[in-house]
């Protein structure tokens, strides 16, 4: 009975501490760090069929998983990337663990896509929070965060990225239960012997 009583009180310790977590977070999405941005990745290459192969970022646990797609002929960039992330893993990448939010289901939700001259990336959704609602918790809206960050900062020219919803900012980061904001490319730290 002492055991049951025991582990009972480290459960409820735990689900309070992960409130207390989420609610200090809830307003400001979470910054881009090495850990949730992506690494930078090669550029977009040439299939021998004339189409591009670019990379997207799903999750596998706590990490970003790296995976390349054949892009439609024409198509390459950070658009490309985009619209191959938004059509999710498949199935076999589904059964040796990855992860996302992103499916069938998302593909074509990407409304329009463009860079201006300072490097802002503007990515707008038709309305994602119809298709995936659950995405809305504070692990959840991290891992969507984390692959669409990743898969855009891998192109250099990006420098800043600005989500909305039809055309809304608060409509898709108060879906995500963040304040509306600019997400900033991570500046990563050199450390001593790095160059």
């Amino acid at each position: 009975m002492k055991a049951r009583t025991t582990i009972a009180i480290l459960a409820l310790g735990i689900v309070l501490a992960a409130i207390a977590l989420a609610y200090g977070r809830r307003g400001r999405a979470p910054e881009p760090t090495g850990d949730t941005a992506a690494p930078p990745a090669p550029a977009d290459r040439d299939t021998a069929q004339g189409a591009a192969v670019v990379t997207v970022y799903f999750s596998r646990g706590d990490s970003s998983v790296a995976l390349t797609r054949n892009a439609p002929a024409g198509a390459a960039g950070p658009e490309a990337a985009l619209r191959e992330l938004l059509k999710g893993p498949t199935d076999a990448e589904q059964e040796s663990g990855i992860a996302s939010w992103f499916s069938t289901e998302t593909a074509g939700q990407l409304h329009s896509f463009s860079i201006d001259e300072r490097g802002v990336a503007r990515v707008d959704f038709v309305d994602l929070s119809s298709v995936i609602p659950s995405a809305s918790s504070s692990a959840g809206s991290e891992l969507l965060l984390r692959e669409l960050n990743g898969t855009l900062f891998q192109y250099p020219e990006i420098r800043a990225i600005e989500y909305t919803s039809n055309g809304s900012c608060e409509a898709f980061w108060n879906w995500l239960q963040y304040d509306c904001e600019v997400v900033r490319r991570p500046e990563r730290s050199i450390r001593p012997g790095t160059g």
